[in-house]
């Protein structure tokens, strides 16, 4: 039997009349199995196993002989031999991979582009859920033309197989995003990051530092309320619990400095107290201090106070300087701690603001395991003191047993690596995680005009798919979403075909032109505070820069103060003329206002009027009200009650009322005493103003306002 034999005998076989369907070879099944597991190994052959039988078989020209010779089915080798006979000088895929293939609604350029696209947007910190996903798949696939299945059509949306098997195929996952401050997210950039690196660079060629001269310093809270861990528990229970020690807790703020030689410089306790004692420090880690403050956090003179702390344990100076990188605050900013460092040849690098998050090796690898064992000490320490709570001056200890565990050698060494301050490593990040920040990033202006969207569609064979007009408009989900973007949308849907007027040959619609990549507009410059920046602090210029800094916001603060006591000195001289003012008219003439009339009739009481009421209390004894009435309707009134201003008595001797507009009721005409003479205001601040006094001795009603 020969090549040309085989090749006959297989044109006549109903197998290989399968494959000889017009393209597209489209197979969309109404339903399939989420998880398929095969049956067999047929199609599993590798391609190098069948290309050397085929090449055997030319040479032999015996087919199951040669089958048997490489354990391949008779009938696998033939219709392998045929394909390679059709497809000359072409690489032939067999197995149920290429028929997979063939079912795909999208082609692998177009899915790959897709893939791409939706990988992009997470990693600038935008990314898509499933359900997004899935309009932006059923968009995508309208705008090209794509022949889609009907339950697409129905929901508007990809189905959740077609989600799963692409999402499998293209080595995506559905992740739980962290929460990213926009200023983190943004802040990190190449830039800003560069020049942290040439600061760096420059201090460490400058003093030739080793591993135990570099220092990172920073603080974190511990708090007496723990985070749970796991624990097991009944599976299927809808709720685990777990004992803390209160509902809410107080916080304990730490001062942790470490080197890129991987030891430890004892740690600062900051209680929430005013005034520390010493017995707050029991079970503490050896070498620790203590301070207490009101607020329980760090602050400038704390910080000094730390400051020293740590220079009398590294025994710095000017001959042997260390270097100490730290964080952007307001704290470690001070002028005082700036000449301290400079005095004992303390090296001053601060972080760029919003990046410490990757820059900073004590929150890289060494706050994340400490809270971690912090959380599994305390409920070891609950679970031992069965119900007692932990109160801040157990803190210590529990905070001694988690440093042992957590801050490891091994854990140090690797947050100085991961950041690339030692080894020096400026090259460390890539372009992926500078990604979050291209929402910001603006060409110049030059640039910006003269740049094109460079838009190239991946390859779509004419073949591949069935072609039919679009009458349907996109989803408006996907389209909201794009017109809520910035002006990137326009630029790069000016470049591609309407979905009304498309021709797959020559233009092709991309996910970025659904969605496009999120680009802030310009920023609108404002005066305010002056954006921060990594700084060498303790270089004389730097130094001189924050002292002038200090110098003008105490000017401005004594100016600030001048000017308020100026007005409440004015405000008080005011008062007390418009007081004098209104005080002239005497008691006694107010007195000869009081009228101890009762009310006789309904023509005496008009609305706006003020009136004592008397109510009938819970034990029966009467008690008295003064009311504004507001409505007259016969013997029914409506008002609203005042109520007495507890408060140091006025210039006019007598007590002050406000009006209660929550306190709004309806009461008979009979339960009205007395109608009062019309109220003066006080005079003064507008506090005062809306206070009123009545001429008239109102002590006999003993009133219940």
């Amino acid at each position: 039997m020969g090549y040309d034999d085989i090749y006959d005998m297989g044109k006549n076989d109903t197998i290989f009349e399968l494959y000889q369907l017009t393209p597209p070879y489209l197979f969309i099944p109404e339903t399939m199995p989420r998880v398929y597991k095969r049956k067999t190994e047929r199609g599993g052959k590798p391609l190098d196993v069948l290309q050397r039988a085929e090449t055997a078989f030319r040479v032999s020209g015996k087919l199951r002989e040669t089958a048997r010779d490489f354990d391949i089915d008779p009938n696998t080798l033939r219709r392998y031999i045929i394909k390679v006979k059709e497809n000359p000088g072409r690489v032939v895929e067999t197995g149920y991979t290429r028929l997979s293939q063939e079912r795909c609604i999208l082609n692998p350029d177009m899915e790959s582009d897709l893939a791409t696209h939706i990988k992009d947007l997470a990693d600038q910190f935008h990314g898509l859920s499933i359900e997004k996903c899935r309009e932006l798949a059923f968009e995508y696939s309208k705008r090209n033309a794509v022949q889609i299945p009907a339950n697409w059509e129905k929901d508007k949306k990809a189905g959740k197989d077609w989600f799963m098997a692409f999402r499998k195929r293209h080595n995506l996952a559905n992740r739980a995003a962290e929460a990213t401050s926009l200023a983190r997210a943004t802040a990190f950039n190449r830039h800003t990051v560069g020049k942290f690196y040439d600061n760096l660079a420059a201090v460490m060629d400058k003093h030739m530092f080793q591993p135990q001269d570099i220092y990172n310093l920073d603080e974190t809270g511990c708090t007496t309320v723990q985070n749970p861990g796991k624990v097991v528990a009944s599976k299927g229970k809808k709720q685990v619990g777990s004992v803390t020690s209160a509902e809410r807790g107080e916080l304990v703020t730490l001062e942790y400095a470490i080197s890129a030689a991987g030891n430890i410089v004892p740690p600062m306790f900051v209680f929430p107290r005013v005034n520390f004692r010493d017995h707050f420090l029991n079970g503490a880690p050896p070498g620790a201090i203590g301070s207490a403050a009101r607020s329980g956090w760090m602050n400038e003179e704390l910080y000094l106070e730390y400051l020293r702390h740590f220079i009398n344990h590294t025994r710095c100076s000017k001959d042997r300087p260390v270097l100490l990188i730290l964080d952007n605050v307001e704290s470690h900013i001070s002028l005082e701690a700036i000449d301290l460092g400079r005095e004992n040849g303390v090296v001053m690098l601060t972080l760029p603001p919003h990046t410490s998050h990757r820059l900073q090796p004590l929150d890289c690898s060494v706050y994340g395991p400490f809270k971690t064992a912090y959380n599994v000490a305390m409920d070891s320490w609950i679970r031992s003191n069965p119900g007692k709570t932990v109160t801040i001056y157990d803190i210590p200890s529990i905070v001694a047993e988690a440093q042992i565990n957590a801050m490891t050698h091994r854990n140090i060494l690797s947050g100085f690596r991961s950041t690339g301050i030692y080894p020096f490593n400026r090259t460390l990040f890539t372009d992926n995680d500078f990604a979050s920040a291209s929402v910001t990033d603006r060409p110049e202006p030059m640039a910006a005009a003269e740049e094109l969207v460079d838009v190239t569609p991946p390859t779509i064979h004419p073949e591949d798919h069935f072609e039919q007009p679009l009458t349907q408009e996109p989803n408006n989900a996907i389209e909201s979403m794009a017109s809520t973007s910035s002006s990137g949308l326009q630029d790069t849907e000016s470049l591609v075909a309407s979905p009304e007027h498309m021709d797959l040959g020559d233009r092709y619609v991309s996910p970025a032109a659904i969605i496009p990549f999120p680009k802030a507009p310009a920023r609108k410059t404002k005066g305010g505070r002056k954006k921060g920046s990594t700084k060498i602090l303790t270089s004389t210029p730097i130094r001189n820069e924050i002292a002038e800094s200090k110098k003008e916001k105490r000017k401005q603060e004594t100016v600030e103060k001048s000017t308020k006591k100026q007005l409440f000195e004015q405000k008080r001289r005011n008062f007390e003329m418009d007081d004098d003012e209104s005080s002239s008219t005497s008691y006694e003439e107010m007195e000869l206002c009081d009228t101890d009339e009762d009310l006789e009739s309904d023509d005496e009481l008009m609305e706006g009027d003020f009136v004592v009421v008397k109510l009938q209390g819970s034990k029966g004894q009467p008690m008295h009200y003064i009311a504004r009435v507001d409505v007259i309707d016969d013997n029914e009134l409506e008002g609203v009650f005042l109520k007495k201003v507890s408060s140091h008595p006025n210039r006019v001797g007598k007590p002050a009322f406000v009006i209660d507009l929550d306190d709004e009721a309806s009461f008979p005409r009979e339960d009205c005493v007395k109608k009062l003479p019309t109220p003066t205001s006080l005079t003064g601040s507008l506090r005062k103003s809306n206070q009123l006094v009545f001429p008239c001795d109102l002590s006999k009603w003993e009133l219940k306002c």
